[in-house]
This record gives C-alpha cells, sequence and structure tokens, in this order.
C-alpha cells in the first residue's frame, strides 16, 4: 500500500562567514530569511549559522553597508563580503526644549558643530 502525502521542502542549516572588503570578520551582521521572521546576528568572528530550505533569499544587513541577497541553493556554505555604502542623512538638531524640530523653522538661534570639533573634544 502507498500512502501519498504533501511533499515538504527539506530544511537545513546553512552556516557561513560575513566578512568586509579587506577581510576582517564583521560581528553583529544581521542575517535574515527573507518574507519570513527567522533571523540570526553574526558571531565575534563574523559566523553565523540559520535553518533554511533551498529557495529562500538570506539577506544580509549591516550599518552602513549595502543589503546583500543570497539565495539557497544546495551548498550549506555561504560566505558574503559587504561593502561599504555612504549615506546621505539629513542634519540632527538638538534643542534644549526637548523637541523635534526641522532646522530651518526653528526660530532660534542655531549653531552648527562638525565631527571634527565633536572628535576634538574626545
Amino acid at each position: 500500500m502507498l500512502v501519498a502525502g504533501p511533499a515538504f521542502a527539506q530544511q537545513r542549516t546553512i552556516t557561513g562567514r560575513v566578512t568586509s572588503e579587506q577581510g576582517a570578520p564583521l560581528a553583529g551582521v544581521r542575517v535574515a530569511i527573507k518574507g519570513t521572521t527567522t533571523a540570526t546576528s553574526t558571531s565575534n568572528q563574523g559566523d553565523y549559522s540559520i535553518a533554511a530550505e533551498a529557495g529562500q533569499i538570506l539577506q544580509f544587513r549591516y550599518i552602513g553597508t549595502g543589503l546583500v541577497e543570497r539565495a539557497v541553493g544546495t551548498d550549506d556554505v555561504i560566505n558574503v563580503q559587504l561593502r561599504r555604502v555612504a549615506l546621505d542623512l539629513d542634519a540632527v538638531v538638538v534643542t534644549a526644549l526637548g523637541e523635534t524640530a526641522v532646522r530651518r523653522s526653528l526660530g532660534t538661534t542655531q549653531q552648527s558643530v562638525g565631527g571634527s570639533e565633536i572628535a576634538q573634544t574626545q
């Protein structure tokens, strides 16, 4: 007698290492399966381990780098190199009033402090 049932995709453990452009391991990289809540972070040595199925997409996110996606195929090891990207951020306005404001809309005196001035205080 033959019993037919639904075919389940085989989940397996995918491991790998995430490094910088210079080959240094990156700690704290978020490794997630796209479209799910399954995620993990890399260790201090840049290593990760996550359960995934063939065909799923792994997303690698880290501050200051671009998003990298890799499809899970037949390999159990997926190593990734992340590249730095320049981010254009808006100015941060700090007020003594505890309010959030757009710089142009403030009716008070303003002073800008650059990164070099902040670095000198450390």
